[in-house]
């Protein structure tokens, strides 16, 4: 697979960036179609989601010690941020604020 060498950074990011988009629209199509449609629709968004998480972690490692953890300490503050994120809406939500 020459097309994922280490060589081709961006052309792996590119595909990360395509899938993960692919993948939110899969997602938003499955919660309105049909019983019958949303199921495969749902199983075909999670195998573009994973595909997307391999994408990532393929570019990662390509990259040099000190860009991986610039990118380890910004994968970080996002998990992080959307975790408290999460909470705090939550939270809101259980305190009957819509």
């Amino acid at each position: 697979m020459s097309f994922l060498h280490s060589s081709h950074p961006r052309k792996v990011l590119w595909l990360f960036y395509s899938s993960a988009f692919l993948s939110a629209l899969i997602f938003g199509a499955a919660s309105y179609a049909s019983g019958t449609y949303q199921r495969p629709l749902l199983v075909l968004a999670l195998a573009t989601a994973l595909a997307a998480a391999f994408f990532l972690v393929r570019f990662l490692r390509s990259r040099d010690e000190r860009e991986r953890q610039i990118n380890y300490r910004a994968l970080t503050f996002a998990f992080v941020g959307t975790f408290v994120f999460s909470l705090v809406v939550g939270l809101a939500q259980r305190l009957g604020f819509h």
